[in-house]
């Protein structure tokens, strides 16, 4: 299935943001090389995004409302992301509940993020060592914040 910056946008705008704000901030994701838009002709075709990369922009866009704006973080979340999210995604479409988790902890090498998209009965995180100090942690819920991109996989299923 072949997306546009639009299928994109509409899907951040129903989490309520403005659909310019999701637009703009798709394109500095493409721009950051968080998304991976492919371009099948030459450099002035539109670029072209699978459903994995509208669910990792809805949820860079629900860090980014978390008043994330760091870009290694926004990094270390994508990476995280685009691995398991087709499984994410077939989960989310057979009723599971999902979440993104970033345990952020220090250490004397400076900070660590624990980054982990799990299904609701896995673990949140790894075994750390007890030099490492917790500060923080951000949990995003992706059930309802990823089903415009769900609703878009199951209608193709059924046709």
């Amino acid at each position: 299935m072949n997306l546009t910056i639009k299928d994109l946008a509409s899907d951040i705008a129903l989490a309520g943001v403005h659909v310019e704000t999701a637009r703009h901030r798709i394109s500095s994701y493409a721009k950051d090389g968080l998304i991976c838009g492919r371009r099948e002709k030459p450099n002035t075709s539109p670029t072209i995004y699978k459903p994995v990369d509208a669910a990792v922009a809805v949820i860079l866009s629900a860090l980014q409302d978390c008043g994330v704006a760091d870009l290694d973080l926004q990094r270390d979340v994508a990476i995280t992301a685009y691995p398991g999210m087709e499984r994410c995604l077939s989960g989310l479409a057979r009723g599971e509940s999902w979440s993104l988790v970033v345990n952020v902890l220090r250490c004397s090498l400076g900070i660590f993020r624990d980054v982990h998209l799990i299904r609701h009965d896995q673990p949140a995180g790894l075994a750390l060592p007890v030099e490492f100090t917790p500060r923080g942690a951000i949990v995003i819920v992706l059930d309802e914040m990823v089903s415009p991109v769900v609703r878009r996989l199951s209608t193709q299923k059924g046709h």
